[in-house]
């Protein structure tokens, strides 16, 4: 059986990495080795004695596994398994940090959210500017998913739509908003 012992093996480079998996592989062999000496198994103890090599074989092969995997990752400078990194994925799959205080809208829709609330005129001026030109359908997936925070899905339930159908809308009244947003008529109220 393996003894418990704690080992410094240094600062953790690829190479380190490159020879602890070598040294464990060699260590992976020499209980290969071992547990074939002992067969054929003729008592309970011998057998004990076999399951508690390749217990340890299986464990030293596991750190194998981990060490290929930090070797992969080091070399290849991204996780083992992806096929493609992160500056190559799709728009969907990046995710981009905003702060919400920098979108220009975001004001428009926590005085939208609160319709009890007192707003002023200028404000409802603006949300109704950024509005413009949408359609019913395009308005309501906007607002939900933008003003109320609903997922596709729970909005594709509501309006007995389509999950992409909700997508398309989205972007279509996003376009239209940020062009309204940009227009001179906009910033004047």
């Amino acid at each position: 059986m393996m003894s418990n012992r704690i080992t410094n093996l240094g600062a953790a480079t690829l190479e380190s990495y490159v020879e602890t998996r070598r040294n464990l592989l060699r260590q992976a062999d020499e209980l290969t080795v071992r547990i074939k000496r002992m067969e054929p198994v003729r008592t309970m103890d011998e057998l004990n004695a076999l399951l508690d090599l390749d217990r340890d074989r299986r464990l030293v092969m596991e750190m194998v596994a981990s060490c290929s995997y930090v070797i992969e990752w080091l070399e290849t400078g991204r996780r083992p398994g992806n096929r493609r990194g992160i500056e190559r994925r799709a728009g969907y799959q990046r995710e981009v940090p905003t702060d919400p205080a920098s979108l220009p809208s975001a004001s428009l829709w926590e005085e939208a959210a609160e319709p009890d609330r007192p707003t002023d005129e200028a404000g409802r001026f603006r949300l109704d500017a950024a509005l413009r030109g949408l359609t019913e359908r395009e308005r309501s997936c906007y607002t939900l998913a933008h003003g109320e925070c609903f997922s596709f899905t729970e909005i594709a339930a509501m309006l007995n739509i389509s999950k992409s159908s909700v997508g398309t809308y989205i972007v279509r009244a996003q376009r239209k908003v940020d062009g309204n947003v940009g227009s001179p008529h906009f910033l004047v109220g």
